[in-house]
């Protein structure tokens, strides 16, 4: 097991993280699939013809600027909402650690920090803070299903993330901290620690670890013939042309 200690802040207790060994592939995986023209919608590609995985749109989760793209294996991170008012929580003390800091310790360079706020939107989970935090620690993302805050602070920081709405207000005394990489949901897409991450202005792609290296043998593969089709519909002097030039059968979609 690996010793992240010294990247922990110390403030989650350690019943509370279900593992720290995450796995990941070499890095040429994420870079492969970054250098796609339109990544999202590749990778969403793949997961249809494979069968796996699952994509979301960004109505659910959007990204705060259009050109974010990232692309590498999950950590995560999973919260509830408390059940009574925040003046009650605060009286009791209740609501007051959070698993921000430590989730981006447990996590290496080039990882994807995924939230899952339980369906709850009473407050902000991510903010200008938590971005500066993450970007030290080598987190290239956050996917954020619940509120964020700071968004132009975040944008600063040089942190892509994408959430599912936003919110001035904190998250303190709003939330429980239930766990770290433990199994977690995007808009009832589970999300496993270790699967990667895929997000872009089309959307996030969630790609199973085991189905990473087939999504990108697909991806590339797909490329060619897109590519190949790209260049008959341009050498076309005209439709009729291109049309006559196909001849029967399937064509690149």
């Amino acid at each position: 097991m690996a010793d992240v200690s010294a990247r922990l802040t110390g403030a989650v207790p350690a019943s509370k993280i279900c593992r720290v060994d995450v796995p990941r592939y070499d890095e040429h995986h994420a870079t492969t699939l970054l250098a796609l023209d339109d990544m999202s919608a590749a990778v969403a590609d793949a997961l249809d013809k494979l069968g796996v995985g699952a994509d979301i749109d960004t109505e659910s989760l959007r990204p705060i600027l259009p050109d974010n793209r990232v692309c590498g294996p999950a950590v995560t991170l999973r919260y509830r909402p408390l059940p009574g008012s925040p003046a009650r929580n605060r009286e009791n003390g209740e609501g007051t650690v959070f698993g921000d800091r430590d989730l981006y310790g447990l996590g290496q360079a080039g990882d994807v920090a995924v939230f899952d706020c339980s369906g709850a939107r009473s407050g902000a989970v991510v903010g200008a803070l938590s971005a500066r935090w993450a970007v030290k620690a080598g987190i290239v993302g956050c996917i954020v299903d619940g509120p964020i805050r700071d968004t132009a602070s975040i944008e600063e920081a040089g942190l892509p993330v994408w959430s599912a709405t936003r919110r001035p207000m904190a998250a303190r005394y709003r939330y429980d901290l239930v766990e770290l990489n433990g199994t977690v949901s995007l808009r009832d897409h589970a999300v496993t620690p270790g699967d990667y991450i895929v997000a872009d202005r089309d959307g996030v792609c969630i790609i199973p670890f085991a189905a990473v290296p087939d999504v990108v043998d697909h991806c590339l593969a797909a490329q060619r013939d897109e590519s190949a089709f790209i260049d008959r519909i341009d050498a076309a002097s005209s439709l009729e042309e291109l049309i006559a030039g196909l001849g029967p059968g399937p064509n690149p979609a």
